[in-house]
């Protein structure tokens, strides 16, 4: 290691400086953070997901707490309301914070609510992944994928853009946390990620296209339900 230019020390050539504190641009920052967040929540009476490592639940007597943790933006929720204002006190002696308030946009997701439940959808990343395929004008499709896959031109010619091909998947693929309607029309397109063809780009197109005329679909959550498990399935045609 030696001393940058304009900081050289004259009388200490060979000194170098000593980090002591984590900060932003570190490879290391995130791992410090979360060592620090995670051993705060873990003594205040938490206990981490093994499922999900950036889950944390708090759960006693009756008492329960939920909080999802993605770097240093973080949900929560619970059914006790004093017990979550003094973890949100803790947090504040401990660290630097800022509370938004009701959750309404977290990770590309938007929370609206109604006297019956609450709304999931993904309107903004949407557009933006609208704009990002540079297709904001393009003329919307009523379902996700055509009828006969077989005839969709372009099966014989590779696509000669397949990073941009990987990137939208990748986006569509977000984009399934509040649209299951699209899932197995992307799960067929990802399939040819590895080698995709000038078809195969149509197919993800008329996707995108159909997401330009539903963009404010979603899912809803009622409060009025019971614990009954429930299971849909998407009809290709009997293809499969």
């Amino acid at each position: 290691m030696q001393q940058p230019p304009g900081f050289k020390d004259s009388n200490y050539p060979s000194h170098v400086w000593k980090l002591n504190k984590a900060v932003y641009g570190l490879k290391q920052a995130p791992r410090a953070w979360f060592d620090k967040f995670s051993s705060f929540l873990l003594k205040f009476g938490f206990e981490c997901s093994f499922k999900d490592p950036s889950l944390f639940v708090y759960l006693k007597n009756n008492d329960i707490i939920i909080l999802l943790l993605y770097v240093d933006d973080m949900a929560l929720t619970g059914n006790n309301p004093q017990l979550i204002n003094a973890l949100l006190q803790s947090m504040n002696d401990e660290f630097r914070m800022k509370y938004l308030g009701r959750l309404s946009y977290f990770l590309g997701l938007q929370a609206h609510y109604n006297t019956d439940g609450m709304f999931l959808n993904q309107h903004k990343y949407a557009e933006e992944l609208l704009l990002a395929a540079r297709m904001t004008d393009c003329a919307p499709a009523s379902t996700p994928l055509p009828l006969e896959l077989q005839k969709v031109k372009g099966q014989d010619d590779l696509f000669d853009q397949p990073t941009h091909f990987c990137s939208l998947a990748g986006k569509l693929q977000y984009l399934t946390l509040t649209r299951p309607d699209i899932q197995f029309a992307l799960n067929l397109v990802c399939q040819r990620m590895h080698a995709p063809i000038v078809a195969d780009f149509t197919l993800l197109k008329r996707i995108i296209r159909y997401i330009k005329g539903t963009i404010d679909y979603g899912v809803s959550f009622s409060k009025n339900v019971d614990f009954t498990l429930r299971a849909y399935s998407d009809s290709d045609y009997a293809g499969c």
